[in-house]
């Protein structure tokens, strides 16, 4: 036997073995991403979930579960077919589905288009591998139907005007999609196409802020008059309190205003009584005084006013005067009256 031959006997075989072990390697050595997992089977049974990192598998006896997706999307030009097959890393971040857009019937039998967006996440890998197929179509037909139920119940009008309405499809989508291990983080209505009946809405929504606008300035009308009236509600109240506040005033000082002038009598005839020294045992009564020049002062007031006559009568001849009242005319009465006239 030559070298070349021992040469070539010593390197296929080396080669070969150095095949097989990368085959080995390559199939018994996964490598997982963040969030990535895989459903390992053995011998076509459930076996176990591989989660990020590396892991080592026996070659043809542990086996990744295959599964594949193929669902329709919206672009630009139109619907466009996505399929992948073979995959083996279920990935638990959120997904999107810009799903095509959706005619559907209104309650009032109107037909419009309606443009929806979807997102969710697996949150149960072995429930989604196990109890479903092609999970991203599941959900877009699933949509379709609760788009054409939620919108049977509702009008035309509230669609376009209050879509906020169609995101009870969030709940609706979760309470179905919680069976294959889907959480639905939510569903949006992206636009909604009235087709012929865009004009007719765009009169009607232009009448109805009309509508708006009249109530709006009807509502600030009444506000200002209702400002207004309390404000002249407010200023009477006050008015009528200050007026209120001036009366107390005023009787508050008329009765200081007595009560100085009493202060300054009893003053005055402490003073008299002390000038012409009189003391407490003394039987002259100064007030006395005090009110005779009151009623001199009064007099004199009296016989000041215009249209006013008085007749002085001496004290000593007031009974000879009296006598014509009772009828008595015998008497000659001296001639003491004095009259006067303003």
């Amino acid at each position: 036997m030559s070298l070349e031959s021992t040469i070539v006997g010593i390197i296929v075989p080396v080669i070969i073995a150095i095949i097989i072990v990368i085959i080995l390697l390559k199939k018994s050595l996964l490598i997982l991403k963040e969030r990535e997992i895989i459903i390992l089977e053995r011998f076509g049974h459930y076996h176990n979930i591989l989660h990020a990192g590396v892991h080592w598998i026996i070659p043809w006896v542990d086996r990744p579960k295959t599964f594949y997706y193929s669902y329709y999307v919206d672009t630009p030009s139109g619907k466009e077919l996505k399929e992948s097959l073979n995959l083996t890393r279920i990935s638990t971040q959120n997904e999107v589905l810009d799903l095509p857009k959706q005619t559907v019937i209104t309650r009032d039998c109107a037909s419009v288009d309606l443009d929806a967006v979807l997102s969710y996440k697996i949150t149960n890998p072995k429930q989604m591998i196990y109890s479903c197929v092609n999970l991203p179509n599941i959900l877009s037909k699933l949509l379709q139907a609760q788009l054409r139920n939620l919108a049977g119940t509702l009008e035309i009008d509230q669609i376009i005007e209050e879509s906020h309405l169609l995101n009870a499809l969030t709940g609706l989508m979760a309470s179905e999609a919680s069976k294959w291990g889907v959480e639905i983080v939510f569903v949006k209505v992206q636009r909604v196409e009235a087709r012929r009946l865009a004009e007719v809405l765009a009169k009607k929504k232009n009448a109805d802020l009309k509508n708006k606008e009249i109530i709006i300035t009807a509502k600030a009308h009444k506000q200002t008059k209702v400002i207004e009236s309390e404000g002249l509600r407010d200023s009477m109240i006050k008015k009528a309190e200050g007026e209120a506040q001036e009366i107390v005033s005023r009787a508050k000082g008329a009765a200081q205003a007595k009560l100085n002038t009493a202060q300054a009598e009893v003053k005055t005839i402490k003073e008299i009584a002390r000038a012409v020294g009189l003391n407490k045992d003394s039987k002259v009564d100064v007030s006395k005084y005090i009110i005779t020049i009151k009623y001199l002062n009064a007099l004199k007031h009296i016989l000041g006013l215009s249209q006013t006559s008085a007749n002085l009568i001496a004290e000593e001849t007031v009974d000879l005067q009296s006598l014509p009242m009772f009828g008595v005319s015998s008497v000659a009465l001296p001639n003491l009256m004095v009259k006067k006239t303003n």
